[in-house]
């Protein structure tokens, strides 16, 4: 089985921290490694570098290179400029459709996600690597089994059960909903009805491009157009053009939403998994209980509740008085204070420094 794991995103809502040329899944937050460092680690020991690839953008393109030196030039598709996810997976297929793996199966995961039980998350890969071999024209998402309702992620309603294997149950795919209300969250975890949905799935790359052929048949023969340059003098020159030209989609709005159901499972699974997306997300990952502070570096709290205060500057102080709820983090060029509730305003601030002398922070 072929893996990819994309890394293409600049995490804005880890800004200060994350930025554009050393996003997020880059850093080492968690026991000093990053996301993708404790992903790739377990791939490579399971699967061996030369079944792992990584699509990302030029500009991280040589970070990925000096992070993995023992990933294989060829094996880092990368995408000259950020066109969404739906592009991003096409690009990624039709490369290894050009390399002799478009019938083979392929397991699609991310960089900015954490995996707590890796044996559990590893049986799971297996089983749906075998339930593709046995029918490569489906889609197998590897859906998490909900810890609590959580309001913050996509969840997949589950339909009738179609078969288990290896003691998991796979399952038809009956919706997916996107960051539902607390209320409905509440409902379905206490029924049982759904799974939260990682991202993550399992296919083959030539049944997704024949889902790119039915459902999006302009970015198809944009794709078609790549494929036959691959390999060629005129490889890059394509793309270049090509890529760019793309329309800017998500995966999930492009064929994921559009595809029969029939051809959509989902398989359960308990793999610990979590998505620290979100400054106060970490916190709540790492805190031992909640309302607990998390900090780092030189940082002093008094009567500050819940938050996380990260100090990066190594000769200064930082303390807090009185904060419930709060983002503190001090790097050497930039400072963020904001409240918990207050952080999905960090993406529109950050558009603001587009195209001003502000720029040169993002």
């Amino acid at each position: 089985m072929k893996i990819i794991v994309f890394a293409g995103g600049s995490g804005t809502r880890f800004w200060p921290i994350s930025r554009n040329k050393f996003p997020k899944q880059f850093i080492p937050l968690i026991n000093n490694q990053s996301t993708i460092e404790m992903q790739l680690g377990k791939l490579s020991e399971w699967y061996g570098w030369n079944s792992i690839f990584v699509s990302t953008t030029e500009l991280l393109a040589a970070l990925v290179k000096n992070t993995f030196p023992a990933l294989p030039l060829t094996h880092i598709v990368t995408e000259p400029e950020r066109r969404d996810l739906a592009p991003a997976v096409g690009l990624s297929m039709v490369k290894l459709a050009k390399m002799g793996s478009g019938s083979e199966p392929v397991a699609i995961l991310w960089s900015d996600s954490v995996i707590g039980n890796t044996d559990n998350f590893h049986k799971a890969l297996t089983t749906a690597e075998q339930f593709i071999k046995d029918d490569p024209e489906r889609l197998l998402f590897l859906g998490e089994q909900p810890q609590y309702p959580n309001e913050n992620l996509g969840w997949i309603e589950k339909g009738e059960e179609v078969e288990e294997r290896n003691g998991l149950k796979i399952f038809r795919k009956k919706s997916f909903t996107y960051r539902p209300e607390l209320k409905k969250a509440q409902e379905w975890f206490e029924a049982g009805t759904h799974l939260w949905n990682p991202g993550y799935f399992v296919t083959t790359p030539d049944f997704v491009l024949d889902q790119y052929r039915q459902l999006q048949p302009a970015m198809y023969e944009q794709l078609m157009q790549i494929q036959k340059a691959l390999d060629t003098d005129h490889e890059n020159d394509a793309i270049e053009k090509i890529y760019p030209e793309m329309e800017s989609i998500s995966f999930d709005d492009a064929i994921l939403e559009l595809m029969d159901n029939d051809r959509n499972l989902v398989l359960g699974g308990d793999y610990e998994w979590a998505d620290p997306g979100t400054l106060y997300a970490l916190k709540q990952f790492l805190q031992e209980s909640d309302g607990d502070n998390v900090s780092k570096g030189l940082v002093y709290n008094h009567d500050t509740r819940d938050s996380l205060v990260y100090n990066f500057v190594k000769k200064q102080l930082v303390t807090t008085i009185g904060l419930d709820g709060f983002i503190v983090v001090n790097t050497p060029d930039a400072i963020l204070v904001c409240h918990k509730n207050q952080i999905p305003t960090i993406k529109k601030m950050l558009k603001e420094f587009d195209g001003t002398e502000l720029e040169k922070f993002l």
